[in-house]
C-alpha cells in the first residue's frame, strides 16, 4: 500500500507545480500573463482545493477508497493535459481551478487512510515517507524540464510539453489504482483471512479505530471544540504560506540568484534531495524513539528558520551560501509532515478525523492562496519581501508546533493523574476495544497522545 500511497502524493505535486516548470520556458510570457494574473493563476488552484477538500475526503469515507482515488486521478490527469489547450486567462483559470477540485483527494486521503493501514508507531515514518515524495516529485520534475529542454526543434512551445508529458503519466496511473489499491485490510485482496484479522489487531492498538462509514454528528461537533484542531490549522497556513511561494517561484528565486535556466533545472533537484533526507531521517527518528515527534518537528523548525534568515539577508555576491540556505528551507516539510501524523496518530472516531483534516487542509489552502502574492515583480531578482514572508511564517509554525505538544503533554500528565497510567495489559485491551467502536480520543479514557 505504501509505494501506491508515495506515487499519488507524487504525482500530485508535480502536475501542480508543472507551471513553476512551464515559467521557466516562457509560460507566462507567452500567455502574455501580467505578474498578479500569473500570481492568481497560481492561487486559484487551492480555491479549487478548498472546494473539493472536504467533500473528497467524505467519498473516500463512503465508497471504496481505491475507485475513488482512481476516477480522481484520471480526471486530474485529463485536466492535466489538456493545459496546453487552454489559450485565454479565463480558460487556464477554469481549468487550474478543477485541477485543485479533483486533487484535493489526496494529501487529506493519504493522512485518513495511514491510519486505516499503520499502527500509531509507525504512522510518523510512514507520513514522512509518502510526504517525501514532494521532494521525488521535484527530482523527476526538474529532470523532465531540463530533457524538454533539450528539444532541439520543438513542435510547440516548450513550456506545453510538460503539461502533455505528465498528464499521460497520471492518466496510465489511474488505471494501475483501479485494479491494485485496496479500501481497507477488511478488502485486501493481497490477504489471506488470516492476515486480515492480523492486519486489523495491528490498527486497533493504536485505540482510534479503523475506517467508519457512517458520519456522527458529536464527533463533528467535538472537531470543531477541540484545541488540537485550531492549533494545528494555524501552524498549517504558516507552513503553506512558504510553500505557495516555493513550489510556484523556486525556479525564478534560483534563477535570479545568477544561474542560467538549465542549471535553474538542476539545482532545483538538489533542494527536492535534502528535503528527502530530512523526512526520512525525521520519520526514522520518530520511529525509533518514543515521543520524539515535538521535539523533532521543534530542530527541523529551528533550522528551516535559520535557512530561510540567511537566504533572505545574505548579500548577493554569496550566490552559493544564499542557494544553500535555500536548499535547507525544505527541513521546514518535516515539521509539517509530522505535524499531520498528529492527526492519524491523536485524533479518535472516523467522522471527526475526517473533519479535522478538512479543517486543518482549509488552512493548507490558505495559506498557498496568500503566498505566491508576497513575490512581487518590481522586488526581482531577490524578491525580499517573499522570502521575508517565508522566515516570518516559519517562526510562527515554530511556536504553534510548541504550543501543540505543550497543550498535549498537559492532557496526557492529567488523564494520568485522574484515571491512571495505562500500564497493564488488561487496560491496553480496553483501550484497543474503544477504539474499534470508533470513540474518539476525548472518550477513550485508555488514549494517551503519542508526542
Amino acid at each position: 500500500m505504501l509505494p501506491m500511497l508515495c506515487l499519488c502524493q507524487g504525482l500530485s505535486i508535480v502536475d501542480k507545480t508543472a507551471l513553476n516548470y512551464g515559467n521557466l520556458y516562457g509560460m507566462q510570457a507567452q500567455l502574455q500573463l501580467s505578474g498578479s494574473q500569473f500570481d492568481w493563476y497560481a492561487s486559484i488552484y487551492y480555491f479549487g482545493y478548498l472546494l473539493g477538500n472536504y467533500p473528497d475526503s467524505w467519498l473516500l469515507q463512503q465508497y471504496p477508497s481505491g475507485k475513488v482515488l482512481a476516477i480522481m486521478t484520471l480526471i486530474w490527469g485529463v485536466i492535466l493535459i489538456t493545459t496546453p489547450a487552454c489559450v485565454s486567462y479565463a480558460g487556464l483559470m477554469t481549468n487550474r481551478f478543477f485541477l485543485g477540485v479533483v486533487e484535493a483527494v489526496v494529501t487529506p486521503g493519504m493522512t485518513i487512510l495511514t491510519s486505516v493501514w499503520y499502527t500509531q508507531t509507525e504512522v510518523p515514518f510512514r507520513v514522512v515517507t509518502w510526504v517525501s515524495f514532494n521532494g521525488w516529485a521535484g527530482i523527476f520534475g526538474g529532470f523532465i524540464a531540463y530533457g524538454v529542454g533539450h528539444i532541439s526543434h520543438p513542435a510547440i512551445d516548450l513550456w506545453r510539453y510538460i503539461f502533455l508529458i505528465l498528464g499521460a503519466v497520471t492518466i496510465i496511473y489511474a488505471f494501475f489504482l483501479w485494479f491494485w489499491f485496496a479500501d481497507s485490510p477488511v478488502d485486501a485482496h493481497f490477504l489471506n483471512a488470516e492476515e486480515k484479522v492480523l492486519a486489523i489487531k495491528r490498527v486497533a492498538e493504536s485505540k482510534i479505530g479503523v475506517k467508519n462509514r457512517h458520519f456522527k454528528k458529536y464527533q463533528a461537533q467535538q472537531a470543531l471544540l477541540d484545541p488540537k484542531t485550531w492549533i494545528l490549522l494555524v501552524a498549517t497556513i504558516a507552513a503553506q504560506i512558504p510553500s505557495g511561494i516555493l513550489m510556484n517561484f523556486s525556479t525564478i528565486l534560483i534563477k535570479g540568484m545568477g544561474f542560467t535556466v538549465l542549471q535553474t533545472t538542476l539545482l532545483g533537484v538538489a533542494s527536492s534531495g535534502v528535503q528527502i533526507v530530512t523526512l526520512l531521517i525525521s520519520g526514522y527518528i520518530c520511529m525509533r524513539f518514543r515521543n520524539m515527534r515535538i521535539i523533532t518537528m521543534t530542530a527541523t523548525n529551528i533550522a528551516s528558520i535559520i535557512a530561510a534568515a540567511c537566504l533572505t539577508y545574505l548579500p548577493s555576491s554569496q550566490q552559493w551560501n544564499r542557494l544553500i540556505s535555500f536548499w535547507f528551507t525544505g527541513f521546514e516539510m518535516a515539521a509539517f509532515s509530522l505535524s499531520l501524523s498528529m492527526i492519524t496518530s491523536n485524533v479518535g472516531g472516523f467522522t471527526k478525523k475526517t473533519v479535522t483534516t478538512a479543517i486543518v487542509f482549509v488552512g493548507y489552502c490558505i495559506g498557498n492562496i496568500v503566498g505566491p502574492h508576497f513575490i512581487i515583480d518590481s522586488e526581482a531578482p531577490r524578491f525580499m519581501t517573499g522570502t521575508k514572508a517565508i522566515m516570518i511564517s516559519f517562526v510562527i509554525k515554530a511556536v504553534a508546533h510548541l504550543a501543540l505538544g505543550i497543550y498535549m503533554l498537559w492532557s496526557n500528565i492529567k488523564r494520568d493523574r485522574e484515571q491512571g497510567k495505562i500500564v497493564s495489559y488488561e487496560d491496553q485491551l480496553k483501550g484497543e476495544e474503544a477504539g474499534m467502536h470508533d470513540l474518539t480520543e476525548f472518550e477513550n479514557k485508555y488514549h494517551r497522545y503519542a508526542l
